[in-house]
């Protein structure tokens, strides 16, 4: 009862809110942010301009590392309560699909990453590795490859940011007020409704206050899978001549029902054919539910003409408090016919997440040599509680089985699960750092070096006594460098190294060693690249070489004791190829997208026994590319290919087994027209049009099975 109730308070508050005016006709879909930094290439699904970390708000085409943003039209095409958040991700071509309508899981430049280790606003830590409130969200900021040494430190959950940087930035209120309503219908019988209300106040509108509502129930495209969410959002901003402050906060509530779509391979040589995407495996009474609330805030204070002090700072209060699920979220298949057991677990994970950031920018210089320094100094904690299991079939077994299933949807299950268990503290860490970075200007010459420091702690504990088990203290210097060179306005060269360092990794229950730390991992990229604008278009050309030490899962005996244990070892070696391009190719036809080459080895393996090796889930080729056709101003037409090459995953006996290659087509229509005088927007998109079975190689040597063709159908108002 609690959506409903959330729900109808939030529409009794924005029905009631005093906004007057309408914008001008047919702009709906670009919504408006105060100021003069946003500039969205022709077409919009783009932007040209970055926030570059500590190092603040610039082009892209100036930025001396692979960077990207996708704008306000890209985040309302492709993304949806009911499908991953790697729908719209992925149109970066550094990025790969690896998630389910449960987790937020995806790869950048192959490195695995998930809600953890993103940002709001500049702020880590605000997001789970659950599905995003993207309708929240304004445009989505990339730096691909390790960014420790630009954005600070930060503590992730099962994920690292060491493959790049994902930023999301909120809506906030545009210069006229307006209420926006939008119904959305997807999958079989998912209803969704939306609330957009903004308005600016103060005498010169230096107030802004933005509330973004939403209401979603109901079944999905595949078979007995339901979503249910109810969520506010507020952006709060101020601005005067030397100041801006923005607070973000926000509640969430959501639930997944029936949610099964993971699968890992026992001892089976190959890999069955993809089932029906439609197909349903989850056991009677499998459930996940979650809801917490988030806070935000960035503060940024000019002293003087050269001196510019800031704040940015959060917390994220988030539990899981249902979490009825197969055995660690997957099944295992058992043999080539397809058969798998319904091993189930249940649990849940509260986590609190703390950040906090000051920092200075000074500038200071000559008419010909200017420098710009940053020093920033921030600490982030985190404590997480997880599931105490309870016995399973009167205590003869560590985890229950309901049955047995295969992979053409039969279930056959004699049994229900349990649902009650209570929660225990398992990890507390916490970590400071300091960071430096001085960007020299001269003539053509662009020059940024510095220094990233960090010291983290991880301390694990028995959830069922409350007692320390173990406890790991690091500390790691990353240096970070780059040089640009700009021949012309319209093209940039660029050289530069980065590295990235994550704290202790505790290892999970579902390995022989739970409860060991990991030593942090380290990662050093070096990356060379050239970008090219020029009228309303933007394309670059990156090439990039990353040696990442390597967590792997490793099949042993250890004192009797037989079975997976996660060992660091060797390094995972990711070289490769990335391109992109956005925006406005003909006065009628929008492009953008990219693709990547990636070749991804495992290196200095213990023995060599892995050396050469592919890393599991990376294919070598993928990518993305969409066109929009604009007949004239009220029809957009749109379609868009994703491919992904294929991989490799290891089965229950440690050898490789290939994942197949896919491709996937989406395709929708948008036509602008007027209700009761004021602008509207009706819209449908068909994701997988031609309803594409395959497999999609993820973490953890996994797979997901494809989600079916999904039509979304949304119509958008103004009140």
């Amino acid at each position: 009862m609690r959506k409903r109730e959330l729900f109808y308070a939030v529409m009794a508050v924005l029905l009631s809110y005093p906004c007057v005016g309408h914008a001008a006709e047919y702009q709906l879909d670009d919504i408006i942010v105060y100021g003069n930094r946003e500039k969205v290439l022709q077409g919009g699904y783009s932007r040209t301009d970055t926030s570059y970390g500590l190092m603040g708000e610039r082009d892209i085409i100036d930025t001396p590392s692979s960077a990207s943003v996708i704008g306000p039209r890209t985040v309302e095409q492709f993304t949806a309560s009911t499908l991953p958040l790697d729908k719209v991700l992925s149109v970066n071509p550094s990025v790969r699909m690896a998630g389910s309508t449960l987790h937020n899981d995806f790869t950048i430049r192959g490195i695995r990453s998930n809600g953890t280790s993103s940002l709001i606003n500049g702020i880590p830590g605000l997001m789970t590795q659950f599905n995003a409130p993207t309708y929240a969200m304004d445009h989505i900021e990339f730096l691909n490859g390790p960014a420790g040494g630009y954005t600070g430190s930060a503590i992730q959950y099962e994920s690292t940011a060491a493959g790049g940087m994902v930023n999301f930035v909120t809506k906030k209120a545009g210069e006229e007020p307006r209420i926006i309503f939008k119904e959305t219908f997807t999958g079989k019988s998912n209803f969704g409704q939306y609330i957009d209300a903004s308005k600016r106040f103060g005498t010169n509108k230096e107030w802004g206050v933005r509330i973004n509502a939403e209401y979603l129930r109901g079944e999905t495209s595949v078979h007995k899978e339901r979503v249910n969410t109810a969520s506010i959002y507020a952006n709060i901003d101020h601005r005067t001549a030397n100041s801006k402050t923005n607070l973000f906060l926000g509640y969430r509530d959501g639930e997944v029902e029936n949610g099964m779509r993971w699968f890992k391979l026992g001892n089976v040589n190959y890999l069955p054919k993809a089932p029906d995407g439609k197909n349903n495996y989850a056991f009677n009474g499998m459930y996940k539910s979650t809801y917490g609330y988030i806070v935000g805030l960035n503060h940024e204070q000019k002293l003087n003409k050269t001196t510019t002090v800031f704040f940015n700072g959060g917390l994220n209060r988030n539990n899981l408090d249902n979490n009825i699920m197969a055995k660690f979220s997957s099944y295992t298949i058992k043999n080539g016919a397809g058969d798998f057991d319904l091993e189930y677990q249940i649990g849940g994970t509260p986590q609190n997440t703390y950040y906090t950031q000051i920092g200075t920018r000074h500038d200071f210089g000559s008419k010909a040599v200017k420098h710009k320094v940053t020093v920033a100094f921030d600490k982030s904690w985190k404590e997480r509680e997880s599931g105490i299991t309870p016995n399973y079939n009167n205590g003869s077994k560590s985890f229950g089985v309901l049955g047995t299933g295969n992979l053409d949807g039969t279930i056959r299950q004699i049994s229900m699960p349990i649902t009650r268990y209570k929660t225990g503290l398992a990890a507390r860490q916490q970590m400071w750092g300091i960071t430096f970075l001085d960007e020299v200007k001269y003539k053509k010459w662009d020059l940024i070096w510095g220094v990233h420091y960090h010291k983290a702690t991880t301390n694990n504990y028995n959830n069922r006594l409350g007692t320390l088990t173990s406890s790991n203290t690091s500390s790691a210097t990353a240096p970070t460098f780059a040089l640009m060179y700009k021949p012309s306005d319209n093209w940039s060269i660029y050289g530069s190294h980065s590295e990235y360092f994550d704290a202790g990794v505790p290892v999970g229950s579902a390995y022989r060693n739970a409860g060991e730390i990991l030593p942090p991992a380290k990662t050093k990229q070096n990356e060379v690249g050239v970008k090219y604008q020029k009228n309303g278009l933007l394309t670059s050309l990156a090439f990039f070489d990353i040696k990442m030490s390597n967590n792997i899962v490793v099949n042993r005996t250890v004192a009797d004791n037989t079975g997976t244990w996660l060992m660091q070892d060797g390094q995972d070696r990711h070289k490769g190829v990335e391109w992109t391009i956005n925006g406005r190719v003909a006065p009628k036809w929008t492009i953008f997208g990219g693709a990547m080459y990636l070749d991804a080895k495992k290196e200095r393996t213990a023995g060599g026994r892995e050396d050469g090796w592919r890393v599991s889930a990376q294919p070598y080729w993928s990518g993305t590319l969409g066109v929009e056709y604009n007949p004239n101003e009220r029809w957009a037409l749109m379609t868009r290919l994703t491919y992904f090459g294929d991989s490799v995953i290891r089965n229950g006996a440690g050898s490789l087994v290939n994942v197949p290659s896919y491709t996937v087509f989406d395709a929708g229509v948008r036509y602008k027209t007027r209700w009761n005088n004021a602008p509207a927007v009706i819209s449908l998109t068909a994701y997988n049009v031609f309803n594409k079975n395959y497999w999609m190689a993820s973490r953890g040597d996994q797979v997901y099975v494809s989600t079916p063709r999904t039509y979304m159908m949304s119509v958008q108002f103004e009140l």
